[in-house]
């Protein structure tokens, strides 16, 4: 009985191991993506190309077979990220290319924004520009050699395939590698040298005044914004030119908001902004809507509002606030982080991804929703429709014979040409409005990234209460406190005081960032601004704490991204407003407030040291830090009453 047993036993496990065998000849390179919380390294488990997650799984074997890296950073609502995953990396001749003579790691950058900003460090010094995907040739210990965005799989007039520089830089590591080696360390070396040179310096108004200067020198009169195409929104900027004394400074940023609202980067359809304008004049964007945006945005028409009273400012803030609340929220509270700019086409064989699918219109479409009479005229004189299309800046033909909706005659435009008064103009373009959103609806939904990133669902407790407060809308102060709730329940682990950096389908991602503290201690003051709830002070108190104790750099000020002993090789502190706002920025806001609301001294002198840090950082560029400047006012009158005076 025993051997019989034995017997079957040896007889089940080769069973096992033959089906194994067979699962793993059979299962993607990838695979080893399936299991990421992050959707945007699970889209790459199905390719050829071997994936790793970083990690020291992905160093060691680098270590282990003497291989460079390639690191490979994107976002799930990236274009060009797609592109170039269709493109090269379910290629099956560029997959055994990179299987063979590197390792291949997958980044999230937004779960991962600590490796991002220092991968794009490098590639911004090497190139003088950056971007997404980002793509990364490193050493096996994550020293950077080589560095660029998205290649084309095969050479073109002017750019290097994918193919071809793979082939190069293996044939280089083979033939000298020491060099290479040589190299990385030696950028290394330059950006931490970088990073670690500037000191703190005495705080005055200098920076503001520059700042001012910086910015109207780059100002766009006619169409809004700062510098040429591509144009991006810049909230901290807009935040910070609405705040300013200087006329000037508010009529910029209200103009800017107001192009951007009549534009086809905002959708005049469904509510909500796009990611940026590819053309000077708003009209043709990239089509991803991200929460940060949709938040800070948001944020900047209610502040808008509060100083001009100008209706359509209110209303866009609802607009953009209620898409957010409809499209973006999860139903136990908080928010997804985007929807894609790319959307199904056709479907069974045919199906693929386009860009902008989903919110632009052919003449044919435009036919079908609105019929070929008065409503259609009408929509083409508001929109500039046409059967050719619309894009302005169509360089590579991608919007050929498709119409972006961006207004270019308001209602009282309208009203004239068409002989009408104002309230029929108005009362036409809700009809017209309402027959395109309900044709658009029947059309395959845009994908959504389903994970909730604790900093930019503070940003928007931070928003949505200053919408209740300021429209006088409750319900929006509900919601940011359902959003609070559900962060602090889900993605904060109160036992090790750990706030994680992002939560999908019951998971906890990474643990978090200076950026995810910092953000939601401003949206939890936020809250108890709007409702004294003490609960909202002391869960904001106990996070900047573990803050300080995490991310404090005890011999500058300021705070690092990353905690001592989790960064690669870079461990980056960050100033500069980008799309998203600096998390050393919002630290200063959340830390002058807890010295108010408590009295605690200490943290007004943290918030003196980082704003002391940031402008020896930026003393030569500080319209690069409008956030933190925002907070100038109240630094300086902390410095004058203690000293008397404050120096220009």
């Amino acid at each position: 009985m025993v051997k019989k047993c034995a017997i079957a036993t040896l007889l089940s496990a080769v069973c096992l191991l033959s089906v194994a065998s067979l699962c793993a000849a059979e299962r993607p390179a990838g695979w080893r993506l399936a299991s990421e919380s992050s959707p945007y390294l699970q889209l790459h488990a199905d390719n050829p190309v071997a994936w790793y997650p970083w990690g020291e799984a992905a160093l060691a074997k680098a270590r282990r077979e003497n291989k460079p890296l390639f690191i490979s950073i994107g976002y799930f609502t990236c274009h060009w990220c797609h592109v170039m995953a269709r493109e090269s990396f379910s290629d099956a001749a560029i997959a055994r290319l990179l299987n063979d003579h590197f390792v291949a790691i997958k980044i999230d950058r937004e779960q991962r924004p600590d490796l991002d900003a220092a991968y794009m460090q490098y590639v911004q010094l090497t190139m003088g520009r950056g971007g997404w995907p980002m793509s990364v040739w490193a050493t096996p210990d994550g020293e950077p050699f080589l560095g660029g965005t998205y290649y084309p799989p095969t050479s073109r007039p002017g750019q290097t395939g994918f193919s071809e520089l793979l082939t190069r830089l293996a044939a280089l590591w083979v033939a000298d590698e020491a060099s290479i080696r040589e190299t990385a360390q030696h950028a290394v070396g330059l950006l931490t040298k970088v990073g670690a040179s500037a000191r703190p310096v005495t705080l005055s108004n200098a920076p503001l005044a520059v700042a001012r200067q910086e910015y109207r020198q780059t100002y766009d009169e006619l169409q809004g914004g700062f510098g040429p195409a591509p144009k991006f929104p810049q909230p901290a900027r807009l935040l910070f030119l609405l705040e300013d004394p200087d006329p000037a400074s508010r009529e910029m940023a209200v103009h800017t908001l107001a192009r951007m609202i009549d534009g086809g980067i905002y959708d005049q359809l469904g509510g909500g902004f796009h990611r940026y304008s590819t053309d000077f004049e708003w009209r043709l964007p990239h089509f991803e809507k991200m929460l940060y945006d949709q938040a800070l945005i948001a944020r900047a028409c209610l502040v808008a509002w509060r100083e001009t009273r100008r209706p359509e400012f209110a209303a866009t803030a609802r607009a953009v606030l209620d898409f957010s609340l409809r499209e973006l929220g999860h139903a136990g509270g908080g928010f997804y982080s985007a929807l894609s700019a790319d959307s199904p086409v056709a479907a069974g064989a045919g199906a693929h991804m386009e860009e902008g699918v989903f919110y632009t219109w052919t003449w044919a479409q435009l036919i079908d929703a609105l019929g070929k009479g008065d409503l259609l005229d009408w929509a083409a004189a508001r929109y500039d429709l046409s059967a050719q299309g619309n894009a302005v800046h169509d360089p590579l033909g991608e919007m050929a014979g498709r119409n972006v909706l961006a207004e270019v005659l308001d209602p009282e435009q309208l009203a004239a040409r068409f002989k009408v008064d104002s309230a029929a103009a108005r009362q036409r373009n809700i009809q017209i409005d309402d027959r395109l959103l309900r044709a658009r609806a029947q059309r395959p939904a845009v994908p959504v990234d389903d994970k909730v990133v604790t900093v930019w669902n503070g940003y928007m407790i931070t928003t949505l209460a200053l919408a209740g407060r300021l429209l006088d809308e409750p319900r929006y102060i509900d919601a940011a406190a359902r959003t609070a709730d559900f962060l602090l329940e889900k993605l904060y682990d109160t036992q090790d005081r750990v706030l994680y950096r992002d939560w999908r389908a019951g998971v906890r991602g990474v643990a978090g960032f200076n950026e995810d503290y910092a953000a939601l201690a401003e949206g939890l003051l936020a809250l108890y601004r709007v409702t004294a709830e003490r609960r909202w002070l002391q869960q904001a108190t106990q996070l900047v704490d573990r803050q300080l104790e995490l991310f404090w750099d005890e011999a500058n000020g300021g705070f690092f991204n990353t905690s001592a002993g989790r960064a690669a090789w870079l461990r980056e502190k960050g100033i500069v407003d980008g799309a998203a706002v600096s998390d050393n920025g919002m630290s200063i806001h959340v830390l002058l407030a807890l010295a108010r609301l408590t009295g605690q001294a200490d943290y007004r002198q943290r918030a003196r040291q980082t704003a002391a840090w940031a402008m020896g950082q930026l003393s030569d560029s500080p319209s690069d830090m409008p956030y933190a400047l925002r907070a100038w006012p109240l630094l300086l009158a902390d410095v004058k009453d203690e000293k008397g005076s404050v120096t220009d």
